[in-house]
């Protein structure tokens, strides 16, 4: 079978993509974003100089691209018709009613909450000219802007199955699906932790103890427009609970933070009023490889603290065996998989603080936490089970 992806949100297709190239099956996958975390050469640094032949590079089209249906995209509407599957991620929904394959909606926040919300059109358009908009121009854009919300909507109920989270993690994501139509026995979550590249490694025991967060900073609401709840990692949680920590306790980390998300000096403002400043080590953006060798360095891992989900960074960092300290939402763990998750549930700062203490205090304790999470991901977040679920959907579509 030959299964074209569209669009790697965090290379989540992308690895999806390579076990199913493992598995006999012949892939194109198409790669649409500049932003390195969405690139395979996040990944896989090999492919630093150059895609094999089975990736196409498609990131020179923009978002208009799609919206208007633009000639140029022409050649890569012809490749991806040319395929027996699709799994569609980002604006992919929007083409299945073009192309009228077999297909998986694979949901990750924004395609849904914003490119298949009508409301977006008022978001897009809050700031022109009311002259412009009523003008034939005006109306023009504002009608091809509708359609392509359409083709997004259609793309999604007309897709086999629908990767998307557990019912009740994203109310507004959940009441988007049944207005479409989209039945509960079509959804799937599939999560997937890096668990074959990302091996435990002995705990290092650093004096003072590394804490290290890959989370995108980002917490101030409103979330932006065309961005997702699922956007929002309570960043501040995690550095008001580090500042409670030091001032109970009077130990000292080694705080390593990223310089990524929207919020960036609003969270170095923060750091400075809870007298953090001289605990923290900046790191420019990282790709995913970076990124592991950082969980392999630390003693604990900070995820998102918000009503969000631990994420791809909280997952592979217990692949790594590292304690994660973050927001387990019973309805993503204890619902969905049936099992209380080792994760070191905290929600608000003094949860934070409290999980500190238990974790810097006790090497011990985090080296069987850490165990507990790398069991946890090989158990219930196999990319490889993940890929063949795909299949099996596919080959029954």
């Amino acid at each position: 079978m030959k299964i074209g992806c569209f669009g790697n949100t965090n290379n989540y297709p992308f690895r999806l993509a390579q076990i199913m190239r493992d598995l006999g099956h012949e892939v194109l996958l198409v790669v649409t974003s500049q932003e390195l975390l969405h690139r395979p050469e996040s990944r896989c640094p090999e492919f630093e100089n150059g895609y094999p032949d089975w990736i196409l590079d498609a990131a020179h089209y923009s978002e208009l691209d799609f919206i208007m249906l633009d000639p140029s995209l022409d050649p890569l509407l012809s490749l991806l018709s040319s395929c027996d599957a699709l799994i569609l991620n980002g604006l992919g929904p929007s083409l299945l009613p073009l192309l009228s394959r077999p297909a998986i909606a694979m949901l990750t926040g924004s395609d849904l909450e914003y490119y298949a919300n009508f409301s977006t059109i008022d978001v897009r358009t809050a700031n022109y000219d009311p002259a412009y908009k009523a003008s034939a121009a005006g109306q023009m854009e504002l009608n091809l802007l509708r359609q392509f919300i359409q083709r997004q909507r259609e793309g999604i109920r007309a897709a086999g199955a629908v990767r998307y989270f557990p019912r009740g993690l994203v109310p507004v994501g959940d009441k988007m699906l049944d207005d479409l139509g989209v039945p509960d026995s079509k959804r799937m979550f599939l999560p997937c932790a890096e668990i074959e590249l990302v091996r435990p490694t002995p705990a290092p025991h650093n004096n003072p103890v590394r804490i290290f967060c890959a989370t995108r900073l980002t917490w101030k609401l409103p979330i932006e427009p065309g961005r997702s709840l699922l956007d929002y990692k309570g960043s501040d949680i995690m550095i008001r609970g580090l500042g409670l920590f030091y001032r109970q306790t009077g130990v000292r980390l080694d705080i390593q933070l990223v310089r990524k998300g929207l919020h960036v000096l609003e969270t170095e403002d923060l750091i400075s009023e809870e007298g953090l400043t001289d605990q923290i080590t900046w790191s420019a953006e990282m790709s995913l490889a970076q990124v592991w060798s950082e969980f392999a360095r630390c003693d604990i891992v900070i995820e998102q603290l918000a009503n969000n989900a631990i994420g791809g960074a909280g997952l592979d960092a217990m692949a790594a065996a590292r304690p994660v300290i973050g927001n387990a939402r019973t309805v993503m763990f204890e619902s969905y998989f049936a099992k209380t998750s080792p994760i070191c549930q905290a929600q608000i700062a003094e949860e934070v603080c409290n999980q500190l203490k238990r974790l810097v205090f006790d090497p011990q304790e985090r080296e069987r936490v850490g165990k507990l999470g790398r069991q946890f991901v090989e158990d219930f977040c196999n990319p490889r089970k993940s890929a063949e679920t795909c299949l099996e959907l596919l080959k029954m579509a």
